[in-house]
Parts: C-alpha cells; structure tokens; sequence
C-alpha cells in the first residue's frame, strides 16, 4: 500500500485579524474625531455626519484589508473579512456604550456587509500582487 506525504497545513497566526482589527478601530477613531473636529468648527454641516459615517466604516474596512493581506497569508481574502466585520462591530458596541441604546438594525447588518466585501477584496487583491 502507497502511503502520500501529508501536506502542511499553514499556521495561521490569529495576531494577523486581530492586528488588522486594531488598526482599523484606531483608524476609526482618528477619522471620528477629524470629522468631529471639523462639524465643530464649521466646515461640514451637520447632514455630513451620516455620509462621513459610512466613508468612516468603510475606510476602517479597508484598513484591516491592508494589514491582514501585507501578511500574505494563505486565506487573507477571509481573515481581512474577519478583521473588519470585528472593526464595525466593536466600533458599534463602543458607539452604543458610549450613548445607552443598544439598537441591532438593518443599517448595521448593511455595515456588516460592506465591511466583509471591502476588507476581503482589499486582502485578496494585496495577496494577488507580486512581491517587490
């Protein structure tokens, strides 16, 4: 009987989603203030603050995109995912601590969604490109 070797399965070191999520709720964050900053001093009107909401979710989406898929590893398309979908919904929590209402709506699944699909395209693309 033939016996085939075994194939190594690549070690996923977890410190690569959870980095990629870290940086992406520090993003987040600085962009927050950035945009509190500037409806404080005038330059945006108060309606800016949904549309710099999104741009703000998605920006972080992308951010754990990028550092999960500098790390090169085999499934990065799936763990950028998981990186931002952790981003939003731990931004989401620290938004709902911070003003008492703990409010599960279809624009946080519709985050959720954006979320995945960016930080995965973005890990996936990173892992496509060819090294320098």
């Amino acid at each position: 009987m033939m016996s085939y070797p075994r194939r190594k399965k690549q070690k996923i070191p977890w410190r690569v989603p959870v980095r990629g999520t870290l940086f992406a709720i520090l993003a987040a964050v600085v962009l927050i203030l950035l945009l509190t900053l500037f409806v404080y001093l005038g330059w945006f009107g108060e309606s800016a603050i949904p549309i710099g909401n999104t741009v703000i979710k998605a920006l972080a989406a992308a951010v754990a995109g990028l550092v999960v898929g500098r790390h090169r590893i085999r499934a990065a398309w799936w763990y950028g995912a998981i990186a931002a979908a952790a981003a939003v919904l731990v931004l989401w929590a620290g938004m709902s601590l911070y003003l008492g209402e703990w409010n599960l709506s279809w624009g946080l699944f519709a985050d959720l969604l954006m979320s995945v699909a960016i930080g995965g395209a973005i890990a996936a693309l990173l892992l496509r490109r060819k090294p320098a």
